[in-house]
C-alpha cells in the first residue's frame, strides 16, 4: 500500500518552508508564509470594507481557534495588525492592518502569486483539477476516520 498521508505531510512541510524563505527573503523576517497569507487576507478584506475577526480567520484557514490566536498575538506583536474590541460584544476582536502591514502588502502579494506559479510550474490545468478533486475525497476520508477512528 502506498503511504499517501506520509508524502503529503512531507510536501505540505516542503512548499512551507519554501514560502517561508521566500517571504523572509523578499518582504520581511518578521512573517512566516502563513502569517503573511493571514496578513493579506485582512487588508484585502478590510479594503473591501468588511470587518475582520478571528472565527473568520479560524474559517478560512481551516485552523484552530489556539494556533490563530498565537499568530494573531505574534503578527501584533510585530507591528503589522491591531486587535480592537468590538463595542457590541467584548469578547469580539475587529483586526486590522497597521501602516507597517499595508507598507508591505503589494510585495507581499507579488511575492505569494510568484510563490506559486513557481510551485505550480509544469503543472497542467487538468493535473490541477485532478489534484483537487484527489485531496478533497483525502480530506473527507480523513474527517471520517477522525469521527469514527476505529480501522479494521
Amino acid at each position: 500500500m502506498r503511504r499517501v498521508g506520509r508524502a503529503l505531510t512531507h510536501t505540505s512541510h516542503q512548499i512551507n518552508r519554501a514560502l517561508d524563505a521566500c517571504i523572509g527573503e523578499t518582504v520581511s523576517q518578521e512573517l512566516t508564509g502563513m502569517r503573511g497569507m493571514v496578513l493579506g487576507y485582512i487588508v484585502r478584506t478590510t479594503r473591501s470594507g468588511r470587518p475582520v475577526y478571528q472565527r473568520d480567520l479560524e474559517h478560512c484557514f481551516r485552523v484552530q481557534r489556539s494556533s490563530i490566536t498565537t499568530m494573531l498575538k505574534g503578527i501584533e506583536s510585530a507591528g503589522f495588525i491591531t486587535r480592537t474590541a468590538v463595542e457590541q460584544d467584548a469578547r469580539l476582536k475587529s483586526l486590522a492592518a497597521t501602516e507597517k502591514g499595508l507598507a508591505c502588502y503589494d510585495q507581499l502579494e507579488r511575492c505569494i502569486n510568484a510563490f506559486e506559479a513557481r510551485l505550480q510550474q509544469g503543472v497542467t490545468e487538468s493535473e490541477l483539477t485532478s489534484l483537487e478533486t484527489v485531496l478533497d475525497k483525502l480530506l473527507c476520508n480523513a474527517k471520517a476516520v477522525q469521527t469514527d477512528p476505529h480501522i479494521e
